[in-house]
């Protein structure tokens, strides 16, 4: 007799197993935590389970979580941090572990923070992101803290997996392109001596060595507040896009410039926030934007309180800036200035706002050339159509006359931009607003192409004559170029008229503007019908005398004190009329001595001569 029950056994048990294999693929086991399910020792490889919102299965592929019996936890999709989060670890801990697990190479998965929640983390606490990783994201702005310094010297930093050295062309897609988006880094009124948003790696910001290769990535919506160094980019990075990423606080960091260096092509600042410069603990310095080296370009970001300073042979390339200083007691602001020998910088369109404070400081400033430092003859400062307004309390020109103790950073009279560098202006200007004498604030004092060409007065090659400008004179009048100045000396016992002047290309429509200071005094004899004047003359293709606008009367002082430092002012502009050509500066002065060698003296200093 055939035993059926023997026989059928067996299938009866396969079936059982491979019904319990099929319920374990399509229901999920639910556990509240990841501790929870390291702790827990009856998994089988190919388990579906859940830790809140983050969906895992069980695997014998080898992750970062192990299991019982040489199995692992593999997460499918997006983990979620606070799935970490047993009640026992702190916020540091369990942080950590989360992001240990997505930055790990064999992960790839993206973390996401809680949106309502705060996190706070201690000194021994600092993250890596990799850019070949799944990054972090917040649907909100994710609060960040740290109660004390990082020991590891930064925050947070972004960076790629792959030495400097590696054939990088063979990764060119091996990256997720949003490695951190949503969240807030530090918290405002508690400076840290470190850095917060750390972008790279190397062994300094003056070396390729141990650097790697951190690019083609977006950093979105984040701020990072009062960090001594908000935000620091290492050699190795470029091809990267900062979007919406604001900071108040301590200064931007770039690599230092020097041959050899691998950093910057085309870096992207887009719509971001950067304010008010706060004292960095380290060195009690105020806070800037480095720009030191690289191809930079910045669309519609906001400077507020902050400096920029392009350093070395960094290209900077704005468009649409936004530069104001917002209401403080601050004297001392500098919003952009230009001093490397080899640095370059286009503003386009930018919009300067002046607020209604005591401002003692040239807004812009282009570093001047030298016999030494050729600067800024492969460099300068570009101004494309600029908008400004001019508020009242903004005088640049009073800085040596106030009595405070405070260091100003000022050339000693009212220009935009200080320094005397190479300065171009395209498309003109538009002022929204007049200075309080009624006169708009002049660009610079060396508009390229656009100014007069001597400014500085530099001796001509033929005589001692400061270069580029034009006399109406005898043998009586001698003109001697100092280092700063123009001194005319004239001697006379004739009623005549002696005239010093410069011209300047120009077309109707355009404002004309002239800036100096000078002192005019009669050094001895008897001197009667004295006079001295400034004007403004318009020249058409002919050399026909058009019109003469803004002449203003100097004053003249009885004699020169060489102890006195203080000069007077001239400040004249005008409308350019229809079929000129050339604008015309002119000092006339006219007197009559009663007296053999009576002596006659006018000192011109710092001349600004600009058409907008």
């Amino acid at each position: 007799m055939i035993d059926l029950k023997a026989i059928l056994q067996p299938k009866i048990v396969r079936i059982d197993e491979l019904a319990q294999t099929l319920l374990r693929a399509f229901s999920l086991v639910n556990f509240q935590n990841v501790t929870d399910v390291i702790n827990f020792q009856k998994h089988q490889a190919g388990d579906f389970l859940t830790t809140n919102q983050t969906k895992w299965i069980v695997s014998t592929e080898i992750t970062s979580i192990s299991l019982n019996d040489g199995l692992y936890l593999k997460a499918l999709g997006d983990v979620f941090v606070e799935d970490f989060n047993d009640g026992v670890l702190t916020q540091s801990e369990y942080v950590t572990a989360a992001n240990s697990y997505c930055m790990s190479p064999t992960a790839g998965n993206r973390l996401i923070f809680d949106a309502t929640k705060s996190y706070e983390f201690n000194s021994d606490t600092s993250f890596d992101i990799y850019v070949e990783s799944g990054g972090w994201y917040c649907s909100g702005n994710c609060k960040l803290k740290w109660n004390s310094t990082p020991k590891a010297g930064y925050a947070i930093k972004v960076l790629g997996r792959y030495n400097y050295g590696h054939n990088y062309s063979l990764l060119v897609n091996n990256s997720n392109y949003n490695p951190l988006e949503g969240f807030n880094i530090g918290s405002c009124g508690n400076m840290l001596p470190a850095m917060g948003l750390c972008i790279g790696h190397s062994e300094s910001l003056r070396s390729m060595k141990g650097a790697v290769v951190t690019s083609k990535f977006k950093i979105e919506r984040v701020s990072v507040f009062d960090f001594d160094d908000v935000v620091t980019f290492y050699p190795g990075v470029w091809a990267c896009e900062l979007r919406q990423v604001n900071t108040i606080g301590g200064s931007w960091q770039t690599p230092f410039y020097f041959n050899g260096i691998d950093f910057g092509e085309s870096i992207k600042l887009t719509n971001c926030f950067i304010a008010d410069n706060h004292r960095r603990v380290r060195d009690n310095e105020l806070g800037k934007v480095n720009f030191n080296t690289g191809e930079f370009t910045i669309y519609g970001c906001s400077f507020n309180n902050m400096r920029v300073v392009v350093n070395g042979d960094a290209v900077v390339k704005m468009n649409c800036p936004h530069f104001e200083n917002p209401n403080s007691q601050a004297k001392n602001k500098r919003f952009l200035e230009v001093i490397g020998s080899h640095a370059y910088c286009i503003l386009d369109k930018p919009h300067i706002v002046i607020r209604n404070t005591p401002i003692y400081s040239n807004l812009f400033y282009c570093k001047a050339g030298s016999s030494q430092n050729k600067h800024p003859y492969t460099g300068g400062l570009v101004f494309i159509s600029p908008s400004y307004n001019a508020a009242p309390n903004y005088r640049p020109d009073l800085a040596a006359q106030q009595g405070d103790g405070v260091e100003y950073e000022s050339d000693g009279y009212l220009e935009l931009v200080g320094g005397g560098g190479r300065v171009y202006l395209e498309g003109g200007a538009h002022i929204s607003s007049l200075f309080h004498t009624g006169s708009p604030i002049p660009v610079a004092r060396n508009l390229v192409n656009r100014s007069s060409r001597n400014s500085c007065f530099r001796l001509s090659n033929s005589e001692e004559r400061p270069n580029s400008w034009f006399f109406r004179t005898n043998e009586s009048t001698k003109i001697h170029a100092e280092s700063n100045s123009m001194r005319v000396q004239h001697t006379t016992i004739t009623d005549e008229n002696y005239t010093v002047f410069q011209e300047v290309e120009c077309a109707f429509g355009q404002t004309c503007i002239f800036v100096s200071n000078y002192r005019c005094f009669l050094k001895q004899g008897d001197i009667t019908n004295s006079e001295c004047f400034a004007y403004l003359e318009y020249i058409d293709s002919e050399g026909g005398l058009l019109d003469t606008q803004s002449v203003k009367n100097m004053e003249i002082e009885n004699e020169l004190n060489t102890t006195d430092s203080t000069w007077n002012s001239i400040r004249l502009f005008g409308q350019v009329p229809d079929t000129t050509r050339k604008a015309r500066f002119g000092i006339s002065l006219k007197y009559t001595s009663m007296k053999d060698q009576g002596k006659f003296e006018v000192l011109v200093n710092s001349i600004i001569f600009n058409v907008i």
